[in-house]
């Protein structure tokens, strides 16, 4: 722990005091954030330390404002190291690391450094990385201002393919961030105060989210048209193919519609096909045991199984983990007890046809194969079933038309 302090002491110290010249040799910034990163890493360990055992929001409240102020603090540090240096060649390092710590809040480091990147770095080669990172700023229109920019100006063709993905996926969250703040009305008056200051913000009051789906349709497209053998680390597939899978999901995976297709086959290599359980309530899920939210949702997933076993009612997965022996011995151990498409990763056929990019991804359907809910969870998940379920059991006519 001495030593622990030292080395944090010593840092803040000497090693990542912002320079105020400007005449720094190349390479300056790069060192000094180094320190500040590391100074970071301890505060981050720090937290990680005091949250052990404390699970009530008074036991975590001082252990989270420690924390924030030094994400301030540090990410202050950055700022002021890219003021100083403005040339430097880690600039757009050095903001990244800024807005992938600061994220959202609650300071405002992330949009001034989104600032000076629209400023000063569209034509970065570095900005295809960067951009990626601004997805989660949904409510943020500088956000998209820099992702358009970079577009417009980078001279790169990766980087273009790169920024034009994570733009339709930015516009994607926008869509549904302006769905769930309008259906709470509360939730849209505070959220409307936040941002009148402001006369770029337009999307909460002025804009339908219909719009946005279409410029999310209209993104994917272009990359389809202008970047479909671009490839975008760390995923191996031409953006082609992934935009395909993405305009698939939003044209066809809508709630009224008939899900498509799925035929593949199961750990031991037996073909089945979704069309199979037609007639029957389904659960279908996209999952696997290296995505913790997935596992979590095992045992509702199983009390369901076992509750409606005498019911018109099927869960099924697509499995997503790399190894089969990986599903194997889930369903050898009981953890998971229904059947399951082994799709061999979250890059398998299945789920690259159905663009699914988030996991868990759930979809409930009636007994015509229509998807009636998507990602539902826990009780929400059991009254749709249930709903359905009863439903299903009316005679046919007004009473029993479908629910919406």
């Amino acid at each position: 722990m001495r030593a622990l302090l030292a080395l944090a002491f010593s840092l803040t110290m000497l090693g990542w005091m912002p320079q105020a010249s400007s005449g720094q040799e190349p390479g300056s910034l790069k060192k000094q954030m180094e320190a500040i990163v590391q100074t970071h890493e301890l505060a981050r360990d720090r937290f990680h330390d005091e949250l052990v055992g404390k699970t009530t929001e008074d036991a975590t409240k001082s252990a989270i404002e420690a924390y924030h102020e030094a994400v301030g603090r540090n990410t202050d540090a950055v700022l002021d190291l890219v003021r100083a240096n403005p040339t430097d060649p880690s600039v757009v390092e050095a903001l990244k690391f800024v807005i992938t710590t600061a994220r959202a809040g609650p300071g405002n480091q992330s949009y001034l450094a989104m600032e000076i990147l629209l400023r000063d770095h569209a034509r970065d080669p570095k900005m295809g990385d960067l951009c990626a990172s601004l997805i989660i700023f949904s409510d943020a229109p500088i956000a998209e201002s820099l992702m358009r920019s970079v577009l417009e100006n980078n001279p790169s063709r990766d980087v273009q393919g790169s920024v034009s993905y994570s733009l339709a996926l930015y516009l994607k969250l926008q869509a549904r961030w302006m769905r769930r703040v309008r259906a709470n009305p509360t939730s849209f008056i505070r959220t409307a105060e936040e941002h009148q200051k402001t006369d770029e913000w337009r999307t909460l009051k002025d804009v339908d989210p219909a719009l946005i789906d279409r410029e999310y349709e209209i993104q994917l497209e272009r990359i389809l048209k202008d970047f479909a053998d671009v490839r975008v680390k760390p995923d191996t597939r031409p953006l082609g193919v992934i935009a395909e899978g993405e305009l698939f999901a939003f044209r066809n995976l809508v709630v009224g519609k008939v899900a498509p297709e799925i035929r593949g086959k199961d750990s031991s290599g037996e073909t089945f096909s979704l069309n199979d359980f037609r007639g029957k309530v389904v659960v279908l899920t996209f999952s696997g045991n290296w995505c913790g939210p997935c596992v979590a949702m095992y045992p509702d997933e199983r009390e369901l199984v076992a509750t409606l076993k005498e019911r018109p009612f099927a869960m099924i997965s697509v499995n997503t983990d790399e190894n089969v022996e990986v599903l194997r011995k889930s369903i050898a151990s009981g953890d998971i007890t229904w059947r399951c498409w082994w799709d061999g990763g979250q890059e398998g056929p299945i789920t690259t046809r159905w663009g699914i990019t988030g996991f868990p991804s759930i979809f409930v359907l009636d007994p015509n194969g229509v998807i009636r809910f998507k990602d539902l969870r826990g009780d929400d998940l059991k009254q749709a079933v249930l709903r359905l379920l009863e439903e299903s059991a009316q005679p046919v006519g007004p009473a029993s038309s479908l629910l919406k």
